[in-house]
């Protein structure tokens, strides 16, 4: 019987992984932790006697720590997601992700679990942040570029980077991408304009989410350990967000006027290697045309719960007007004459200004089928079991630092490393956490946002930048609230 504590148990991919360990009950034994109420009790009920219900939440440390003893997985799915996070704000998103992250794995190391407990992470695309096309393609290493302003992103990379660095014997990192059925309340928020309508994204249904962890849980093979992975339903879920919203509604642009959407700072892009989990942990449940059926035939029950008359056209883009005026929409920037967020959502005034006044003038995109591949900084031909110390050093100067370990065993890449950035920060980091998945600096990620900064003196960081910022003005944005923030709710 194998024990499993779950996070995030009431949530859209939670929940269905939840039914789906319920189906195990003689070789799985479910903890699932959920906040008290009544909401989460009703969503539980059907479930109740074949799981354990763990009532807290993600900010209880001390029962998190506590919930590890004896504990053989832990699937930690839970997080506070945009839009909500940024109703809570920069401190509570970062301590309930983050925090809770921390706070697991000081309880495993309590309970010298080290060797025992498998940890698998839920991460998220938009720790790579902004990818608009040509560079829209990417793969699990390229360079982390967290939205500015998106705590949640932080909190990811952060948590990604601790599980990574943690020296469990078992763990992995999944970053999660569109999943659908999307947050409904998503669509009351200003982060509706943020997104442009040549986005592009892989999607995934949350019933293959949730299954993934119980396969992860049943049939993960040892060579899944140790690594980080996009989750992705694979080549027909491709969209950009033009055509996906066309495949289930209409016109995305008939809601919108282009100088209401945000050109840049989202997050997504098609993975070029999503393909790579599903081959070890075979989870995936839907064809793309069995997506995209119940995708829409979810929407149309959103709508029938609605009630009240169908909006037309006309309404229906004025209520999208409303809804960009709210504090945190690309219209409340612009009518409040936010300098900073102009900058952050559209690159500067003089760029916001030469967007076109109509759509006849944007002609809708059509993705590049040919990945444009970003260069990690080392021979990826070679075996791991051949990479050393002299790659290292390669892999250090291409991100415009240095590696200052003077020795290394060859293919030796999880012990840990003695690195310096372009800035003069040291710190200490796994090969494989810089190389294999795409760390670099932790420093780097704290006090402010400054990414013009990094992209000229870190070329690795620069692949993921220039080529749309290159003609903007520069800036920097000071954080709320940062990782060393809360790791110092952790100092003994």
């Amino acid at each position: 019987m194998k024990k499993v504590f779950l996070t995030g148990s009431t949530g859209i991919m939670g929940l269905e992984a939840v039914k789906r360990f319920a189906e195990h009950p003689d070789e799985i034994e479910l903890y699932a932790l959920a906040r008290p109420g009544k909401k989460n009790e009703d969503k539980l009920a059907p479930y109740a006697d074949k799981i354990n219900i763990v009532w807290g939440d993600l900010t209880d440390f001390d029962l998190l720590t506590a919930s590890m003893e004896d504990m053989d997985y832990v699937c930690h799915v839970g997080a506070l997601l945009p839009p909500l996070a940024d109703d809570f704000g920069a401190e509570a998103t970062m301590r309930t992700n983050y925090g809770s992250t921390l706070a697991m794995l000081r309880g495993i190391k309590k309970f010298h679990q080290e060797e025992k407990t498998h940890f698998v992470y839920i991460g998220t695309v938009e720790e790579v942040g902004h990818r608009s096309p040509p560079m829209h393609w990417g793969r699990i290493g390229d360079p982390l570029q967290p939205p500015v302003y998106c705590y949640y992103a932080l909190s990811k990379i952060a948590s990604e980077r601790a599980v990574a660095e943690s020296g469990l014997k078992y763990w992995a990192s999944v970053r999660q991408s569109f999943q659908n059925p999307s947050n409904p309340i998503a669509a009351e928020y200003p982060i509706i304009g943020m997104q442009p309508d040549d986005n592009c994204s892989e999607h995934i249904d949350c019933e293959s989410s949730g299954n993934l962890m119980v396969e992860i849980v049943r049939n993960a093979p040892d060579e899944f350990w140790g690594n980080a992975y996009n989750l992705g339903g694979g080549e027909g879920f491709r969209f950009t967000n033009y055509d996906f919203i066309k495949a289930l509604h209409g016109d995305f642009r008939k809601d919108f006027d282009p100088k209401w959407i945000a050109t840049r700072n989202y997050h997504g892009h098609f993975f070029m290697d999503s393909d790579k989990l599903q081959e070890l942990v075979p989870y995936r449940l839907k064809t793309p045309q069995q997506f995209l059926k119940d995708e829409l035939m979810h929407q149309i029950k959103l709508i029938k719960a609605k009630g009240g008359p169908r909006l037309t056209p006309e309404q229906n883009k004025e209520q999208k007007k409303e809804i960009l005026l709210k504090k945190g929409g690309t219209l409340y920037y612009l009518e409040q004459g936010d300098e900073e967020a102009i900058k952050v959502y559209y690159g500067s005034r003089e760029l916001y200004e030469q967007i076109p006044e109509s759509w006849d003038d944007i002609p809708v995109y059509v993705p590049d089928p040919n990945p444009t591949v970003m260069d990690h900084g080392y021979d990826e031909t070679k075996p791991v079991s051949e990479l050393g110390l002299e790659d290292m050093q390669k892999a250090a100067q291409f991100r415009g630092g240095k590696c200052l370990s003077e020795s290394m065993n060859k293919g030796e890449m999880f012990l840990p490393l003695r690195w310096q950035c372009a800035l003069g920060h040291e710190f200490e980091a796994k090969p494989n956490t810089i190389l294999k998945l795409g760390h670099w600096c932790p420093e780097c990620l704290t006090g402010e946002w400054d990414y013009f900064t990094q992209a000229k003196v870190n070329p690795y960081f620069a692949q993921g930048w220039d080529y749309l910022h290159s003609k903007e003005e520069p800036y920097t944005v000071k954080m709320e609230c940062d990782a060393k923030a809360i790791e110092k709710l952790f100092e003994e």
